[in-house]
């Protein structure tokens, strides 16, 4: 018998990880960019004591870039509808853009806005047809959306691509697990692990995987992986809450008829 619920993960490639290109799942911290001129309040050095309050925009000259670097630190800060809003201060500056279009699309994702999340990243996909990571972050609103079919094209399409692209290997593998396509997740786990063997991630999927391909000994040694790899204290616990499960019969059988 089998622990009774396991919850995989699935990696969403963060648009606001430098723009749309970097593998992870949570954005890395940003720290505001005034313009070189700026100081602290908001004024540049030829700002007059009587301008009235508020008419200096300390963003107004940032690049779409830097806009996304304001942008994160509400969002790390908890200002996310300012977050929101810095986004479509930009993008009403600066027209379509790819990286602020993707940004955004996150940002409502996470807030699960998801027809603004969809409408975004449709809008970026338009922009660059060609972009894996993009197709990633879309499969996402597709899956949490319920339209699974849809989020699978999306992630065969990444792959395609970017044979590497290692998001999209461990979403397709997370969604055969949930199809209880178990072969097949096998593969996209393993294909993980090939590409990046130090993410923990794939490790804790594929022990799943094992698991209920009946492989407990190979699952054993993938969590204790996972266990080594993850920075998570709360996954180190989950990992070793299984782990004595897995190695102790008579515990699995009490935990199963609990």
């Amino acid at each position: 018998m089998r622990f009774k619920v396991l919850i995989l993960f699935f990696l969403l490639i963060s648009a606001c990880d430098s723009g749309t290109s970097q593998s992870t799942s949570t954005a890395r911290s940003a720290e505001a960019v005034l313009p070189d001129n700026g100081d602290a309040t908001g004024r540049d050095d030829g700002a007059s004591s009587d301008r009235p309050h508020g008419a200096y925009d300390p963003h107004k000259s940032l690049s779409p870039e830097q806009q996304i670097k304001v942008a994160l630190q509400h969002k790390r800060e908890g200002r996310m509808p300012l977050a929101i809003d810095t986004l479509s201060q930009a993008l009403a500056r600066y027209g379509n853009d790819k990286q602020l279009l993707a940004v955004r699309s996150s940002l409502y994702l996470e807030t699960q806005q998801l027809s603004a999340a969809l409408r975004d990243m449709n809008a970026a996909l338009k922009l660059d047809a060609q972009d894996p990571n993009l197709l990633v972050n879309r499969a996402e609103v597709y899956r949490q959306f319920g339209r699974p079919n849809e989020a699978l094209a999306d992630l065969d399409r990444a792959v395609s691509i970017d044979q590497n692209q290692v998001a999209a290997y461990f979403n397709r593998g997370t969604l055969h697990y949930q199809n209880g396509e178990y072969d097949k997740a096998l593969r996209d786990f393993s294909r993980c692990i090939d590409i990046d063997a130090h993410a923990a991630g794939p490790y804790f999927n594929r022990a799943a995987v094992q698991d209920r391909l009946g492989d407990r000994e190979a699952a054993i040694a993938d969590m204790r992986r996972f266990r080594d790899l993850t920075d998570s204290e709360g996954w180190k616990q989950k990992a070793e809450e299984l782990l004595q499960i897995w190695e102790n019969p008579a515990q699995q059988i009490q935990q199963a008829e609990d």
